[in-house]
This record gives C-alpha cells, sequence and structure tokens, in this order.
C-alpha cells in the first residue's frame, strides 16, 4: 500500500515535470521550479537547475505572476511595455523625432502627399543661374519644407556648425572656390547623415569648376567642354524612376575618378559619355548632375518630369533613418 502512494506521487511529480517541459520547449512559459531544486516563494527555485538568462529559479526579465509550485512566468513582451508604441496621432502631423503614428518610420510627414517629407531642412548653396528660378525655391516651400538660400557672397563660412543646420544641400553657382578642409567638413557630414546634389553649368569657365574641390572627397568631377543634348540614357535608379528625357543645355561630362571611399553609379547618360551620378558613402547620399537646366522656371512649366526628378532626388538624399515618405508614381 505504502509502496503504491509513492508510486502515485511519483507519477504526480513526473506528469507535472513533463507538462512543464513540453511547454517550456514551446516557448510559452517557463517552469517555476527547478529541475534539481524546489520551489521557493512566487515560483523562484532555490535549485541550481532552475536559473535562466534572465534570473535565477525561472525568473526572467519580463516578470510575470508570483506563484508557488507549478507557477508560470510569461516571456518578456507577452504584453508588457518593452518595444511597444501608443499613438499620439492616426498619421504622423510633427517633426519631433518621434514615430508618434507607431507605423515604424518617424516624422514621416507629407500632409500634401507630394512625396517629399515636410520635416526636411534644405540649404541652397550659392546663387540662382543665368535664367530665373524663382519657382524653384518656391516650389521647394510650397511642399512644407524649411528652404533658405546662403553662400551668395565669398565670405560665408561652410564648416560643420553651417552643415548640420540641413539634412538636405543643394550646390547652384558657387561664389568662390572652397578649400580642402571645407570638402573634408562635407565628406564627415554625408559620411555620417547628409545628403546633397551638385549642379553646375554654361560658361566653361572656372567658376563653372569651383564645386570640383567640394566633389574631390567624393572621386567625382566635372570635365571641360560644353554639351547641349536631352538625357535620355537612365540606370534603374530610384533617382530616375518615371524619366525618360530630362533637359541638357550647355553642361558637362561627370568623371568618376575613383578612390572615394564610398561607391558611386552612372544614373544618366548623353551620347558624349555620363553627366550624373548617385554617390553613397557611410549613412549619407549624393546626386552629381551636370547642368543647371533643370531649376529654371521655363522647364517647370513644359517638362513635367523635371519636377519628378526633383521629387525623386530629395527623397533619396534625405536622412535614411527618418523623414522617409511615400514617393508618387
Amino acid at each position: 500500500m505504502i509502496d503504491m502512494l509513492f508510486d502515485g506521487a511519483d507519477h504526480g511529480r513526473m506528469m507535472r515535470r513533463i507538462l512543464c517541459m513540453v511547454l517550456f520547449v514551446g516557448g510559452l512559459v517557463h517552469c517555476s521550479a527547478g529541475e534539481n531544486g524546489t520551489t521557493g516563494p512566487g515560483g523562484q527555485g532555490s535549485g541550481a537547475g532552475g536559473s535562466n538568462a534572465g534570473g535565477s529559479g525561472g525568473m526572467n526579465a519580463g516578470g510575470g505572476g508570483m506563484g508557488g509550485e507549478g507557477g508560470f512566468v510569461f516571456p518578456s513582451g507577452s504584453g508588457g511595455a518593452g518595444g511597444s508604441c501608443t499613438p499620439a496621432s492616426a498619421v504622423e502631423t510633427m517633426c519631433d523625432g518621434k514615430d508618434d503614428d507607431c507605423n515604424g518610420r518617424i516624422d514621416d510627414v507629407d500632409v500634401g502627399k507630394d512625396g517629399i517629407c515636410d520635416c526636411l531642412r534644405i540649404g541652397i548653396v550659392g546663387s540662382p543661374g543665368s535664367n530665373p528660378s524663382s519657382n524653384f525655391q518656391a516650389w521647394l516651400a510650397a511642399r512644407g519644407t524649411s528652404v533658405e538660400r546662403t553662400h551668395q557672397t565669398p565670405a560665408e563660412v561652410f564648416d560643420a556648425a553651417f552643415l548640420d543646420k540641413y539634412d538636405v544641400i543643394i550646390f547652384d553657382r558657387l561664389a568662390r572656390t572652397y578649400t580642402a578642409e571645407e570638402a573634408s567638413a562635407l565628406a564627415a557630414w554625408v559620411e555620417t547623415r547628409g545628403g546633397f546634389v551638385s549642379m553646375t553649368g554654361y560658361t566653361d569657365a572656372d567658376p563653372d569648376f569651383y564645386t570640383n574641390t567640394l566633389l574631390a572627397p567624393f572621386g567625382l568631377a566635372y570635365q571641360p567642354g560644353l554639351h547641349s543634348e536631352p538625357v535620355t540614357m537612365f540606370a534603374a535608379h530610384p533617382v530616375t524612376a518615371g524619366l525618360s528625357s530630362v533637359t541638357f543645355l550647355g553642361g558637362y561630362l561627370v568623371q568618376d575618378l575613383g578612390g572615394s571611399g564610398g561607391t558611386s553609379e552612372v544614373i544618366g547618360s548623353i551620347a558624349a559619355g555620363p553627366v550624373a551620378f548617385a554617390h553613397e558613402r557611410g549613412k549619407g547620399r549624393a546626386v552629381v548632375w551636370g547642368d543647371e537646366w533643370i531649376e529654371y522656371d521655363s522647364e517647370w512649366q513644359s517638362l513635367p518630369e523635371i519636377e519628378q526628378l526633383w521629387v525623386n532626388i530629395i527623397a533619396w538624399l534625405g536622412p535614411q533613418d527618418s523623414c522617409q515618405v511615400t514617393v508618387p508614381k
């Protein structure tokens, strides 16, 4: 009779142990008692066999209900606060560095659904080119971005503090040559987060090549000799999506000199050679375009593909860890 009672007790303990093992392997629960130990208060095992990565005797970092023998501790993340997101709004409307609508994207604000993030800070460096281009800056501002034109005179400072004011920089007609130190500051800014697009063109004189010093760390350079021919040869790339022909009048070929520490890809060409490159370096990006006609009002009024090109460029150059919005097809 006594033997039968012991056998029954052993059988019960064995069944509980098997049940715990099945549930534990299935990832559903942690058993409160250690394999070789006794059960303490609140399900914390006192034996050596009850420890796991989250603590001793079956307790883990996620916490759980307190219990006695046979009590269960649920895995962390199952209904706890770890990794949770509480929406502050149905859609993102604030540029606050937070994922307010809990969709996994920070500051993806695009009220007008135009494909340009409203939180972008854009700086246009240099003066406009030879033709009217007031609509270009106004168009950027109308899409919700903050935009200002700077460095229209030679005395303005170009350093890390200046660059950090912006997410995207557009190089237009520069007022002076830039130093190797200033080029290094640009490269460091791109490496960590920034994006820029450069334009030039139309006289085949020194001012058209001021940008080359800034481009040196990226292994790219404008080449002398003017070319006029629509760009119709595009490589498959986010910048060229939806394009078939873009104006190119009095512009330059772009040469890849190599040795940049990043990756450069030809994305646009004319019969004479490449006129557009996309460059990636660290967490940043750059687009080098061999002409400045893409900012002129005359092209905005007649060629919708110019607007599409700019939407593509700005979307691709924007910060990769925030401000990512959907580009319209």
